[in-house]
């Protein structure tokens, strides 16, 4: 069980007339929690941009070979040089470590400090000055929680406006209102870090002063779905497995096959409202029962589904599409946790149509998808009946 999920977004702005930008970020996934590194180079453009890369990626390379963080950031310090002429580091560095059971180790060295917003509000963090390498840096230690957002910022984000909307820019106080007003805390972080972006647009009048990077990081509950697909091998378990279906009522539920549907319906005395449109002619239509929240046939698109998960793990996008195994593919991939409860009853229409199109059957199919959704960072467990 997932005690919690991480979401993480980040938006990007160029200084004007630049056409990349300074600031670079990089997000590691490893056994021990998530690690986000954030540098912004001195200055703007290529220079600014070659500067921040290469911190990020030899912080980033010890990190992944799980040298702890201390190391890694003596080992950075000690190789960024201080401008002569503006007294400034070439390079500056944020490292957020979050462990999977939510201790987090935090240490910023010329960088913006982490805003940390708990119930809609921002939260003080206890930092304590210390010198790594000869640099004065800044460290933290604090546990986050479900409903937590933290956001790391380059100094361009907090410079907006200044000397124009704002006369000392937008600053930590300006996030900080703009956040609570917004209520931001309960946007997906794609649209925290996209809005606050945008605000930083504005107080610029669409003409940055400077690169501006904004980090979003969420903590939530983790979403779980249970697919139920496949009549049981025996008739007298029906009931008790559509009652261990049924009993997932903080899951995404979703019915594959349409004898599948049929007993649930049964079970649950709900009618089938069968959709007689084909938004997509390789795949059957999809159906509704109330209190289930995806109905689809069965093998078919089980199998279309799984063609379009393998797309996505390949680097590819899930369409718009309306149809059920693309409705089914972006539940799966909306939630952490994923339960399969696979009936193994044979349906004889099944034989003969397996026979004429090249299609996995229902355990083979099941199998598919627990290996590319778990390839996918996602938690996959099967029950077969």
């Amino acid at each position: 069980m997932i005690p919690f999920k991480l979401d993480v977004a980040v938006s990007s702005l160029s200084k004007h007339h630049e056409e990349v930008c300074g600031d670079t970020h990089c997000v590691i996934d490893g056994p021990e929690g998530k690690t986000i590194i954030l540098s912004d180079g001195l200055g703007s453009g290529i220079k600014a941009s070659i500067l921040s890369i290469l911190t990020t990626r030899i912080a980033a390379g010890l990190l992944k070979r799980r040298v702890n963080l201390d190391q890694v950031f003596a080992t950075i310090a000690e190789t960024l040089p201080i401008c002569k002429t503006r007294q400034l580091a070439y390079s500056t560095l944020s490292i957020l470590h979050i462990s999977k059971t939510g201790e987090a180790h935090l240490i910023e060295y010329d960088n913006p400090e982490l805003m940390f917003f708990r119930n809609g509000r921002v939260y003080p963090l206890e930092r304590h000055q210390r010198v790594i390498a000869s640099k004065p840096t800044q460290e933290s230690f604090f546990q986050v929680r479900a409903g937590d957002v933290l956001l790391l910022m380059s100094d361009g984000v907090l410079n907006a406006g200044v000397g124009g909307l704002y006369r000392l820019g937008l600053g930590n106080k300006g996030i900080a209102q703009y956040f609570v007003k917004y209520r931001l805390w309960a946007q997906p972080v794609a649209e925290i870090a996209k809005q606050l972006l945008n605000l930083v647009d504005a107080c610029y009048l669409c003409e940055p002063r400077d690169d501006a990077t904004v980090i979003a990081v969420s903590v939530r509950e983790p979403r779980k779905a249970v697919v139920l697909t496949g009549p049981p091998l025996l008739p007298e378990d029906d009931r008790a497995v559509c009652r261990r279906f049924l009993r997932e009522k903080a899951a995404v539920r979703i019915v594959c096959g349409g004898a599948t549907a049929n007993l649930i319906a049964r079970e649950m005395n709900k009618p089938i409202k069968t959709s007689l449109v084909y938004e997509d002619p390789s795949v059957p239509p999809t159906a509704s029962i109330e209190g289930i929240d995806l109905v689809t046939e069965g093998i078919l698109t089980l199998n279309k589904c799984l063609e379009r998960l393998r797309e996505v793990a390949h680097g590819g996008e899930l369409s718009a599409g309306g149809d059920g195994a693309t409705l089914l593919a972006r539940q799966l991939l909306d939630v952490d946790e994923i339960h399969f409860l696979t009936g193994t009853a044979v349906n004889p229409a099944h034989e003969q149509f397996m026979q004429s199109l090249p299609l996995l059957n229902r355990s083979e199919v099941v199998s598919a998808l627990h290996h590319v959704l778990t390839g996918l960072g996602k938690e996959v467990t099967v029950e077969t009946y």
